[in-house]
């Protein structure tokens, strides 16, 4: 069985754990820059290795019988490019967002992108649209291979959804500015107008909580309104379930900080939760509007609370909706499904039927 070392930007469980040990036919070493970015010391194992610490690739690539290199951010690509050149072994990339713009990225970043795209024989960006970024930046065609993240649907059963009661609405997701808490929370502000009983819930850490803490005191959301820290995977899976309406507000930040496509959207979909989002990145990959889902334009207070206001007011279209979104989940965004094709990408590329 041939090895794959992996390269990501910490060792957590949401950091694409199934992407790096679960592909099938494959074995894995994982590596970590250093011992700071491992952040869930359940993770660590015999096949963990500290970047920081490899003193010879030379050496170590053989020692455990590496075939293939995988950067999973194109910041870490860049850094892996001195053992490729080490070791002579093919290196893939995978592109999940902020690194297919020059948001808060060190100088001499796109140069040094640029000599990944000429030196690496692959790249997995996460959506079409970072695809098509990339390739603006000089990426040959050649060299992409779209590689969505899929979910493990075992774990999201689907349940219809309830067309009468509570209206809480759910958004999961970091505390930074492209998530677009704050629009979302504005425009809850103007739904309550017309739903009093309406709840929302943010679910997330990040630099943005005293901010977001701070708004709903100014905008007086009082306890309609609820902020909560990073909760465990099966107690964000209850909020989940719980939810009558999940909202994704993403939107470009100032920096040019984008999305590829929320998990957590595909998680509401699989799950049955309808669901509300914007026309940002890759999410119309996942989402078409009015038919697995509601999208408007982002950065926009009154095109969301309308949005909000026309799901909450037509409970009947719900099931239709969620069907839909269900489906879309199955077929091209199942985790089972996309290792599978992960797997077929490296075939592919060690046969000589994928490089260049």
């Amino acid at each position: 069985m041939p090895t794959v070392s992996h390269l990501n930007l910490r060792i957590d469980p949401t950091q694409y754990i199934p992407q790096i040990r679960e592909v099938p036919g494959y074995d894995y070493i994982h590596l970590v820059r250093q011992p700071k970015y491992m952040i869930d010391l359940s993770l660590l194992n015999e096949k963990v290795y500290y970047l920081n610490e490899i003193f010879s690739a030379k050496a170590f690539a053989p020692k455990h019988n590496i075939s293939l290199l995988h950067a999973h951010h194109g910041q870490l690509g860049i850094l892996l490019l001195p053992f490729k050149e080490a070791t002579k072994l093919p290196l893939v990339t995978s592109i999940r967002g902020r690194d297919a713009t020059l948001a808060d990225q060190p100088v001499a970043y796109l140069e040094n992108m640029k000599l990944l795209f000429e030196q690496g024989e692959q790249f997995f960006p996460v959506c079409q649209y970072l695809a098509d970024r990339i390739r603006a930046w000089g990426c040959p065609e050649e060299k992409i291979r779209v590689l969505y993240g899929g979910i493990d649907l075992s774990r999201y059963q689907y349940r219809p959804p309830s067309l009468v009661g509570a209206q809480n609405i759910l958004s999961v997701g970091r505390l930074v500015e492209k998530k677009g808490h704050h629009i979302l929370m504005r425009a809850f502000q103007k739904v309550r107008a017309k739903f009093p009983q309406a709840t929302l819930t943010i679910i997330g850490r990040g630099e943005l909580y005293d901010e977001l803490a701070s708004l709903a005191t100014q905008l007086e959301l009082g306890d309609s309104f609820r902020l909560l820290q990073h909760l465990p995977k099966e107690q964000v899976r209850e909020h989940m379930i719980n939810a009558d309406l999940f909202c994704a507000a993403s939107l470009e930040a100032a920096n040019g900080d984008v999305e590829g496509i929320p998990n957590t959207l595909k998680e509401a979909m699989a799950t049955g939760v309808p669901v509300v989002s914007t026309f940002h990145a890759g999410i119309p990959e996942l989402i078409t509007h009015n038919q697995e889902g509601y999208l408007v334009p982002e950065n926009n207070v009154d095109e969301l609370s309308a949005a909000i206001e026309y799901m909450l007011t037509n409970r009947q279209l719900w099931e239709t909706y969620t069907l839909a979104a269900r489906q879309k989940v199955e077929l091209s965004f199942n985790a089972a499904t996309q290792l599978q094709l992960q797997a077929t990408y490296y075939d592919e590329l060690l046969r000589g039927e994928g490089g260049v």
